[in-house]
């Protein structure tokens, strides 16, 4: 049993260095036996064969399809069953299905969602963070069963908009999400379920529904007001979700953000430029003219930031936006006169 445990590490360590040595050990037969290595009974082994295997499934690979056909994504199901409360091989058993769900095709995910694993990753992570969002383990545990539960959960959700909804149908799924929001212990915690949220808010009117219905939106605001600009900008994703696919700019605090999204139009950054000009243009769309036009002259230097964007973008969508934007702005005040 040792020779094998230290088989299939050294595979695994080896898989890890890229496609090119993971198309080698391929081509020397290694993904068969460590499928049926993952059918263990020893927990140990288990574990090993599956770090070896999730690093085998990462793409790019000619023989990803292999994988479904050699069933792994079965036996990872049944032993996430037998093993829901053994938190190091729930993790690693997890890291396989993320991977799987990472470079699958539309009929390999739903392979996936029928085996069942995806309910079980999501109790056990539910379990993990506790029924009051207070972690159940130590942080560095939590965050390591965490973390690839939600990539597989943001796997998923990236996929159809029908296999998305099927997801966040799950029960606890956007509880789960929001409360690794709300919990700050781990940062990496809190971007990748603001990734995930930010696939399911961008899916149909019913999920987006779902999210604001489980009280998320204080938290986006809070990470916008108060985070640094890349988490801030994962959290500004679903917001503008929630105003656009949604229609529930009602919903969302637009004196409060109207000042952050202000400030990526002042960023360096020209996705964050683009994100507060879109924002800018859905209070000006959406609310009543004047409405949205009070918002942003209440933000100092609100204008000036979009004068000085119109001067020095080369984008030419951007420019025709903010464009139109300073018109409806300089429209209403004269009427306003």
């Amino acid at each position: 049993m040792e020779l094998k445990d230290q088989a299939a590490w050294t595979l695994g360590d080896l898989a890890s260095e890229g496609p090119g040595i993971r198309e080698q050990l391929h081509a020397n037969g290694a993904l068969k036996p460590l499928v049926e290595l993952a059918n263990t009974d020893d927990r140990a082994l288990l574990q090993t064969a599956c770090f070896a295997l999730s690093n085998m499934a990462r793409k790019p690979s000619s023989y990803f399809d292999e994988m479904f056909e050699l069933q792994l994504p079965q036996i990872v199901a049944r032993q996430m069953s037998r093993l829901q409360k053994d938190t190091g091989c729930m993790k690693e058993l997890s890291w396989v299905c993320a991977y799987l769900a990472a470079g699958s095709s539309e009929q390999q995910i739903d392979v996936l969602l029928a085996t069942g694993s995806i309910d079980v990753i999501l109790e056990s992570a539910l379990a993990a963070m506790g029924s009051d969002g207070a972690v159940a383990h130590s942080v560095a545990q939590t965050s390591a069963l965490l973390i690839p539960a939600i990539r597989t959960l943001g796997n998923i959700a990236a996929g159809t908009d029908s296999q998305t909804h099927e997801l966040v149908c799950k029960p606890g799924v956007v509880r789960l999400l929001v409360q690794c929001i709300e919990s700050t212990s781990s940062r990496a915690v809190e971007k990748e379920s603001l990734w995930v949220l930010s696939s399911i808010t961008a899916c149909c009117k019913a999920d987006v529904d779902a999210v604001v219905d489980a009280g998320v939106v204080p938290d986006l605001v809070r990470i916008i007001e108060k985070q640094n600009f890349d988490i801030k900008k994962e959290a500004a994703f679903s917001l503008l979700n929630i105003a656009i696919v949604g229609g529930r700019i009602g919903d969302l605090p637009s004196e409060q953000l109207v000042v952050e999204f202000v400030e990526f139009v002042r960023s360096q950054d020209e996705e964050l430029v683009r994100m507060g000009v879109q924002f800018i243009s859905i209070l000006f769309d959406q609310l009543p003219k004047d409405v949205g036009v009070g918002l942003l002259r209440q933000v100092a230097g609100g204008i000036d930031a979009l004068e000085t964007l119109i001067a020095v973008t080369e984008d030419d969508d951007t420019r025709s936006t903010v464009s139109a934007l300073i018109d409806q702005y300089y429209g209403e005040e004269t009427e306003l006169q």
